[in-house]
Parts: C-alpha cells; sequence; structure tokens
C-alpha cells in the first residue's frame, strides 16, 4: 500500500492512520508535530540561551541568506539538499533564535532575511 500523503510505499504493518488517512510513519509524526515558526514560548525560551549552538544545515541556511540577503524556499531547498519540510523545520528553529525572519515577496511567495536586531 502507499502512503496518502506522500505517495511512499509502506508495508501494511507499518501503516498508520491519521485523521482518516493511511500515512507512512514519517508522514504521521510531520501530522502529529508540524513546525511551527510562531511559537511565543519556543522565542522566549531560544532567544535567552546564552550559546544558541547551530547544526550544519542551519548554518548552510544563514550563510546563503548572508550571501544573497534574501532567500526562497526553492534556493533553500537546493543549497541544503533537504526537503520543503526539512527545510521548514530549520527555518523554524532559525526563527525561535530571532535569527531568520519570513518577508512577503513577489507573488506573495515568503522570502527569508536575517533578523534585524
Amino acid at each position: 500500500m502507499n502512503c496518502e500523503r506522500c505517495g511512499r510505499a509502506v508495508e501494511p504493518e507499518e501503516v498508520r492512520e491519521y485523521a482518516g488517512q493511511k500515512l507512512c510513519e514519517d508522514c504521521y509524526m510531520d501530522a502529529l508535530s508540524p513546525a511551527r515558526t510562531c511559537d511565543p514560548w519556543a522565542t522566549y525560551t531560544a532567544s535567552r540561551l546564552g550559546d544558541q549552538q547551530l547544526n550544519p544545515n542551519q548554518e548552510k541556511i544563514l550563510a546563503l541568506i548572508k550571501e544573497k540577503g534574501e532567500v526562497s524556499m526553492a534556493e533553500l531547498t537546493q543549497a541544503t539538499s533537504l526537503s520543503e519540510k526539512d527545510v521548514e523545520r530549520e527555518l523554524a528553529a532559525l526563527r525561535h533564535m530571532e535569527l531568520v525572519r519570513a518577508t512577503p515577496g513577489p507573488g506573495g511567495e515568503k522570502l527569508y532575511t536575517l533578523m534585524n536586531r
């Protein structure tokens, strides 16, 4: 059988059901815990950490934004070789650390820039 969200083949014993959909484990986890960019408590906590450790993907994202000034999701997925969902999770963490913000671009597309401090 195939996951109803991503279409990937799933063994019947590994299918998870969520909101009437039959999902693979990855899609099930994404459904239970979606990336939340607007989370005041996470921002409060992350912004008060003395030493913010970035992972290699977050460092790539920040370097690209510093180089270009503003970047689209397509540019980030291409530069990092991550899926859009994984980039969204990394951006959520960077936004909670108050390092990156989103701005509206042409056609309603989100563009990501450095946070003005």
